[in-house]
């Protein structure tokens, strides 16, 4: 297999859990109360406007175990962790069992 296929290979079986977790982690360590804070790409443009408002800010309240201003903020804050980590999990499992394949040929 060349370079290319090794990488992409990687990037196939990786990408999308490393990005999924970052994000969580991020708003982990994000402060809910600061305004200054947004991982929003439509805000960090300059548009005032975005369509997941107060979603991560809901998800950073739920890291903190406020999960009053967490529904204040975005009801489906809490949802949005427990998609996020299954598909995490989910992905693992995929991973599992591409290598449990190879070995068992």
């Amino acid at each position: 297999m060349n370079l290319f296929g090794s990488f992409k290979k990687l990037f196939f079986l990786h990408f999308e859990w490393l990005a999924l977790a970052t994000g969580l982690i991020l708003l982990a360590f994000m402060d809910p109360l600061s305004q200054a804070q947004t991982l929003c790409p439509i805000e960090r443009l300059g548009f005032s406007y975005c369509p997941g408002e107060g979603l991560g800010r809901s998800v950073s309240h739920a890291f903190r175990g406020d999960f009053k201003a967490s529904l204040y903020s975005h009801p489906a804050g809490i949802a949005a962790i427990l998609i996020i980590t299954g598909r995490i999990i989910s992905i693992f499992h995929r991973n599992f069992n591409i290598n449990k394949e190879k070995i068992d040929k």
